[in-house]
């Protein structure tokens, strides 16, 4: 197996762009009852957030964009299709919308929208009872620009299967398996390097430890990641921010768990669903759906131990600077490291 150099396994584990998201699908994002996200919001097709669903940032959609009852977006809202905010349910910044039916924005009962409503002409606003807004605004508007995700890593993986019983522990060194099966209460340790699964199925109560005092850990699966409830994910010497997994499958994901650094479903059917009271940090993105359940959080990047964070042992990354990475250059980095 080729190793990267040092500069290139710090470099490859952050996606961004210019204006980076926590959450990027490539068709549809479902944020269920209660889910809180940190960081901007990204859809190549509609956003649904549930009842008291916040979000701490921007809301881009290429479709509908529908806040249900008291659900808050503190940001702006930029729709290439309809806008609806059920009962009660805020936008703190602006809302625009470049769809050309007839109502291209309702705000039902209660709604309110801090900045102005933008939309084209012949289109209309309706506003229910105690509605409100910051003003109405006709103008040419375009839809969402929103940047394609890069192309799928092209990566073989092993045939020989890697099986961690229960109730034991173990250590995986990076290289080339086929199916890794972590039994019940169990924990993996994994150093720095690359590694290559066909598949990955994490019993409940799993824990995988990210030991990174010699770099960066990628991870890479080509087929569908199931991991069971309450998966504990812990880093040592280094931060969750050097931390890259990509699938060519589905991650589905049980509930009271985490997972932290960046989390690519890159196959054409990808989609990650994170069952309820997940706990999620950094950037998350999917070639079709993204679905978050009841009250999972998912902020930018980890909270310091000080924040509630699931392992005191998780660290606060110390900045923000590679978050200026391009789409572009992020492909060519994961194309480097599969090599």
């Amino acid at each position: 197996m080729k190793k990267l150099s040092t500069a290139l396994l710090l470099a490859t584990p952050v996606f961004a762009h210019a204006a980076p998201f926590t959450l990027f699908a490539g068709k549809n994002i479902a944020l269920e009852q209660g889910t809180k996200v940190s960081g901007d919001i990204a859809a190549k097709g509609n956003l649904q957030a549930k009842i008291g669903t916040e979000v701490n940032g921007n809301v881009l959609a290429t479709g509908n964009v529908t806040l249900e009852q008291n659900a808050n977006v503190r940001g702006d809202v930029s729709s290439g299709s309809k806008v609806n905010l059920k009962y009660q349910s805020q936008v703190g910044g602006k809302v625009s919308t470049s769809t050309s039916d007839k109502t291209a924005v309702t705000l039902e009962q209660g709604a309110k929208v801090g900045g102005t409503i933008t939309h084209q002409e012949g289109t209309k606003l309706t506003t229910k009872v105690d509605a409100s807004h910051g003003g109405e605004v006709f103008a040419n508007v375009a839809a969402p620009a929103l940047h394609e995700l890069p192309k799928a890593t092209t990566f073989s993986a092993g045939t020989t299967a890697f099986n961690l019983n229960a109730y034991t522990s173990g250590t995986l060194a990076g290289g080339y398996y086929g199916g890794v099966n972590i039994g019940y209460d169990s924990t993996l340790t994994l150093t720095a390097g690359s590694y290559y699964f066909d598949s990955l199925n994490v019993n409940a109560d799993g824990k995988f430890i990210f030991d990174l005092s010699g770099g960066a850990i990628n991870l890479y699966i080509k087929k569908d990641v199931n991991i069971g409830e309450k998966f504990e994910f812990v880093t040592v010497n280094g931060s969750a921010g050097n931390i890259y997994t990509e699938t060519l499958g589905s991650w589905n994901q049980g509930s009271h768990g985490a997972w932290y650094g960046t989390l690519f479903g890159s196959g054409s059917d990808s989609t990650l669903h994170f069952n309820q009271h997940s706990t999620l940090g950094g950037t998350f993105l999917a070639t079709k759906n993204i679905q978050l359940d009841l009250n999972t959080t998912v902020a930018g990047l980890p909270s310091a131990p000080n924040q509630g964070t699931p392992s005191a042992e998780v660290p606060l990354p110390g900045t923000l600077a590679l978050m200026g990475l391009g789409l572009l250059a992020l492909a060519g980095l994961r194309r480097r490291g599969a090599a």
